[in-house]
């Protein structure tokens, strides 16, 4: 089977079973979590398939035409970086959804949590393997909804809805942003697509040279950074650990806080090499890296921990992957690609460490644990390999990547040359200290010290080996890819670190190079981290006191501000815009409409008497006088129902009409929505007093009539023009249709194909809104159902 092939359906396979999870939990009940992962695995197979053309070398894209008068396909795009994360993201649900198996009770809504799990799957791989941005950017929106269904898994907790809502207004508004930065790209290049890009120097070289360069790198960088919590968006993060832990495991360690990496890792070849990209990307990294982990030392809760701890480990790929210059584009790329697979073993594996542990001891917080070494010294040895290999302790993966990322810095500030070449080197290690203290109190606040006596079972023990065995597997590969490291460095991190570059990538990666300037700074970062390490709680206890001073220097207190004031911030200003009766706002509109419609008409046409044809039939004459009789009716008769019945005449006698014409489907849907509305309106007017009781002075009166013929004249105007053309250089619509239904979208039936085809995107947009009132109506009448 060809790679495209392959590809798509490992994207596609979750989705499609993803359906058939509740039928498959009828008949496997609580074992469905096995189900999920046997999808994962076979994803992954997939994926694995395409792995010998990626190690020599190669790359393949295909593509089939979706949009092509946009430019827009359905692409993949299969090269190095595709497939490093398309097995981090297939290798990790494998092991989430088997842990998952233990973890969660069977009390759970089980199928809804699986699948929501393989859709948030498919939408990564998806994301991942798009050659076309905007076939990227649907993708990267599905793994906006579907974590937002994830981490508001238990919708019955308020910090879980209020994490999943700030998850989906900071990543999904982030989306925006890189859709426009996609757009601006487009301007630049003529191409959506990102392979066309990549592969012509010349469209590079456009792009660096181009007055929005600047503007399509932040757009773009924005929707990266929020993504992967960096710069001011970290803050959706922590808040997101409300999901269950298997959720935070694989969302928020191996593959949607990655999502912004991957954009980052896609778009250097045609960013890198400039001032800009360096100051955005590795600024914004080395901040984050900084903030996050200094942040880290008040945390509690052990998942807020790893949260923070995530973040500044992002920001070290981040800053790798912004370390460049001119001459040397991709200074730290193979540094930011190894930790990027380091980070997903020791981050994930924690993860679970940290499910297992609350899962045992029944609570999160560190302040109520320690001295669990005893009881669970399997967990234990498995959350030391973890938090060794973030802390950047030999032999573990971990090290070998912190050193590659302090090898990076020293070549970064020799680069940019003095004061740098000490501050880079010098910012690198300061985040180092920082990640050895967080990452030696994870170890000793659960596992050493004195057991509590209280607040805590009486008896704990390592869990099953359906937990525990996926959390070692990740130790073991920690362990694996620390001692033998040309596994996966030949394998993966070369074709990936290739791909990103454009060309051919040999690193020579062990545990020992001798006594190099790297390793110095790692022997720094040990005992700097040490001596923080005994300043811990007097750091943690600082930033409590300060937080409780200065509670506004805060982004979380900005964003809280914005959202619980939404309301009444809109109300203000409604309030300063409208202050008057809504009557006279829709008298202004209507004299805009005149306004903006009627006085261009009128200066750019060329015949206000065009040929029309007023040959009519008897009954043609007779079914638009009793049309005209209806609408007067509906306008003069005094009481509701009459007014009702009147309208609905001219309506049923609009439908006459269009059989007259020839129209029969347009006058069976008029007839359809006629009688709906009618019944509607019965039903409604029933419960209100028939008789009109506004009283409309003569002077009213003559305006509103003035008003209501004035905008029936420009109507009219606006109706002529578009079958007769009396506006140049404009002709008939209708001619266009008749000429280009059959060659641009093969249908005979013209009507139907101005409603599928040319206004495809009108009736898209109607049938949303249809779905969306559909929506409102069920939750209005099943919390009415609630409140009884």
């Amino acid at each position: 089977m060809d790679p495209f092939r392959l590809v798509t359906l490992a994207v596609f396979l979750p989705f499609l079973l993803a359906a058939t999870v509740p039928a498959v939990e009828k008949l496997i009940k609580h074992r469905i979590g096995w189900f999920a992962s046997l999808v994962a695995f076979i994803s992954f197979l997939l994926i694995i398939n395409v792995v010998p053309l990626v190690i020599q070398g190669e790359s393949f894209k295909a593509s089939v035409e979706w949009l092509p008068s946009m430019g827009i396909e359905y692409s993949i795009y299969v090269d190095g970086l595709s497939i490093l994360f398309g097995i981090i993201i297939t290798v990790i649900g494998i092991i989430i959804m088997s842990y998952s198996n233990g973890y969660m009770s069977r009390k759970e809504d089980l199928p809804r949590y699986y699948q929501w799990l393989l859709l948030f799957m498919g939408s990564m791989l998806g994301l991942v393997f798009s050659a076309n941005t905007i076939m990227m950017f649907i993708f990267w929106e599905l793994t906006s909804i579907t974590s937002f269904m994830l981490i508001g898994y238990w919708r019955n907790r308020p910090e879980s809805v209020y994490g999943a809502t700030k998850s989906l207004l900071v990543t999904a508004s982030g989306g925006l942003f890189m859709l426009a930065g996609f757009i601006v790209l487009r301007s630049i290049t003529g191409t959506f697509d990102i392979t066309t890009i990549l592969q012509n120097d010349t469209l590079i070289k456009t792009v660096h040279s181009h007055e929005f360069f600047l503007a399509a790198l932040v757009l773009i960088f924005i929707g990266a950074a929020s993504k992967s919590a960096q710069g001011p968006f970290y803050i959706w993060l922590p808040n997101a650990m409300e999901a269950p832990t298997p959720v935070s495991a694989f969302l928020h360690s191996a593959t949607m806080v990655k999502a912004g990496i991957y954009l980052v890792a896609r778009v250097h070849p045609i960013f890198s090499g400039t001032e800009a990209w360096f100051i955005l990307v590795s600024g914004t990294g080395i901040i984050t890296m900084l903030v996050a982990g200094f942040l880290a030392f008040r945390q509690t809760d052990i998942k807020a921990l790893l949260a923070y701890s995530t973040i500044s480990q992002l920001a070290y790929i981040m800053t790798m992957y912004g370390y460049t210059t001119y001459h040397q584009p991709g200074i730290g790329v193979a540094a930011a690609t190894f930790h990027l697979l380091n980070h997903a073993t020791f981050k994930a594996c924690l993860f679970l460490v940290a499910g297992i542990v609350a899962h045992e001891a029944a609570t999160r917080d560190i302040t109520k644990l320690g001295g669990l070494r005893h009881e669970m010294p399997v967990t234990f040895i498995i959350a030391s390999i973890g938090a060794l290999s973030m802390a950047g302790v030999p032999p573990f993966n971990g090290f070998l990547s912190k050193e590659m990322f302090y090898e990076s810095s020293i070549e970064m500030g020799h680069a940019l040359g003095s004061p740098f070449t000490f501050i880079i080197p010098a910012l690198a290690v300061a985040g180092g200290v920082f990640t050895f203290a967080y990452s030696i109190k994870f170890i000793t606040a659960i596992f050493f010290g004195k057991r509590p006596e209280k607040g805590i079972p009486s008896h704990i023990h390592d869990p099953s080996v359906i937990m525990i065995l996926p959390a070692a597997f990740l130790a073991g590969l920690i362990i694996l890819f620390g001692l033998v490291p040309s596994i996966v460095v030949q394998n993966l991190v070369e074709p990936t670190a290739s791909s990103i570059m454009m060309e051919t990538q040999h690193l020579h990666v062990k545990m020992w190079h001798g006594f190099t300037s790297s390793l110095m700074m790692t022997l720094v970062t040990f005992m700097l981290g040490i001596l923080i390490y005994t300043k811990y709680e007097s750091i943690a206890e600082w930033q409590n006191s300060f937080n409780r001073k200065y509670p506004f220097i805060s982004v979380n207190y900005v964003y809280d501000g914005l959202v619980n004031n939404a309301r009444n911030t809109l109300k203000r200003f409604a309030s300063f815009m409208q202050p008057g009766p809504v009557k006279a706002y829709v008298l202004a509109l209507l004299v805009l409409t005149i306004i903006l419609f009627a006085i261009p008409f009128l200066k750019l046409s060329t015949d206000l008497a065009p040929t029309l044809n007023f040959n009519l039939e008897p009954y043609e004459v007779l079914v638009l006088f009793f049309m005209i009789v209806a609408a007067v009716g509906a306008a003069v008769l005094p009481k509701y129902l009459q007014a009702v019945i009147s309208l609905s005449a001219l309506g049923y006698l609009v439908g006459l009409l269009f059989i007259y014409l020839s129209a029969p489907d347009l006058a069976l849907t008029q007839v359809l929505v006629e009688t709906l509305t009618t019944i509607i309106f019965v039903l409604a007017i029933v419960k209100i007093p028939q008789t009109f009781k506004e009283h409309i002075s003569p002077s009213q009166f003559m305006k509103d009539a003035l008003i209501s013929v004035a905008i029936a004249s420009v109507v009219f105007i606006l109706l002529l023009s578009a079958t007769q053309g009396i506006v140049s250089p404009f002709e008939s619509l209708s001619y266009y249709f008749i000429e280009n239904a059959l060659p641009l979208a093969g249908g005979h039936n013209i009507v139907n194909v101005i409603i599928v085809d040319f206004r495809g995107y009108d009736t898209l947009g109607e049938i949303a809104v249809m779905c969306l009132a559909a929506l409102g109506v069920y939750n209005l009448i099943h919390s009415r159902g609630e409140s009884q």
